[in-house]
């Protein structure tokens, strides 16, 4: 099974004596996660696992068979686990770091699985069964989507929670730029200038690819942090809507908290509006100041 670089890296820093068990047990969770290439997202699932880190405990709602809520729910299999448990949010996560997209910023499917294991921890299922009074309904389950780099292939501006990866450059005054024009020629926004050595980003129009750091012979436009741009209220259907913009530059800590919050409007709300309605009621302003 073909391992992309990220994945070969970790799997280099396990003791030689252990790696072809290492080696077999992240195929195997690969291959039941339908994957045909072994990224990071793989290794560090298995490496939690081999360390004994449990994985949240979900406290069951009632076997699809026995709850009449989810009569309607049981004709499509992606609300359902391997064992039959419903599972009322769905993660879509980009391919990027299986096919080794030049894009890439980070691997969307570390964070994925991170999203899935919070709101494992959080029974957003069962607390979400228990508040709907009727039937459970596909418009119900939490759409999330997380892509690796700005040109969100996993259409996270539809998503009632989308994130994905940015690189934020800045201009280092101490690097003397050769006007080789790389990074003019990279930027598909039309957002560098460079003129007499001084190299300008227009911020408006930059999206943070980090393209241009990456391309930079002298170190001029360098890479700052990579972050992710959270995304919330996006949706489909009779009246689509693009998501909004919740966090700009988040880390890893505000995304999380950043779920918690959104999780928290949907299963406390007295009623059962769709997401984006929810967030238009409290306003994006103020559901920020709670992150």
């Amino acid at each position: 099974m073909e391992w992309n670089k990220p994945a070969t890296s970790l799997l280099e820093k396990v003791p030689p004596f252990v790696q072809k068990i290492v080696r077999e047990k992240v195929e195997t969770l690969a291959r039941e996660r339908g994957k045909t290439i072994v990224t990071e997202a793989e290794v560090v699932a298995a490496r939690e696992s081999f360390m004994g880190k449990p994985n949240p405990q979900r406290t069951p709602a009632k076997k699809p068979a026995d709850n009449e809520k989810l009569s309607i729910l049981r004709k499509y299999s992606k609300y359902f686990d391997n064992e039959g448990n419903p599972v009322l949010y769905q993660v879509k996560s980009c391919r990027g770091a299986e096919v080794n997209c030049p894009f890439l910023i980070t691997d969307s499917g570390i964070l994925s699985e991170k999203l899935r294991n919070r709101l494992e921890e959080l029974h957003f299922t069962e607390k979400l069964i228990d508040k709907v009074e009727g039937q459970i309904l596909p418009h119900h389950s939490m759409k999330l989507a997380v892509s690796g780099c700005p040109n969100s292939c996993s259409m996270p501006q539809i998503k009632d929670f989308g994130v994905h990866a940015v690189e934020p450059v800045s201009v280092d005054p101490d690097c003397k730029c050769i006007e080789c024009m790389k990074c003019v020629e990279t930027c598909r926004e039309d957002a560098i200038t460079v003129k007499n050595g001084n190299v300008t980003i227009d911020k408006e129009k930059c999206v943070h690819c980090g393209l241009c750091a990456k391309v930079c012979p002298t170190g001029t436009i360098k890479a700052e942090k990579k972050r992710y741009r959270v995304m919330i209220g996006g949706k489909v259907g009779r009246h689509p809507r693009f998501a909004m913009d919740l966090l700009l530059q988040a880390d890893e800590s505000a995304t999380l908290k950043a779920l918690d919050v959104c999780a928290d409007i949907i299963l406390s709300s007295k009623t059962e509006h769709r997401f984006r309605t929810l967030i238009e009621q409290q306003g994006i302003e103020e559901i920020k100041k709670r992150i």
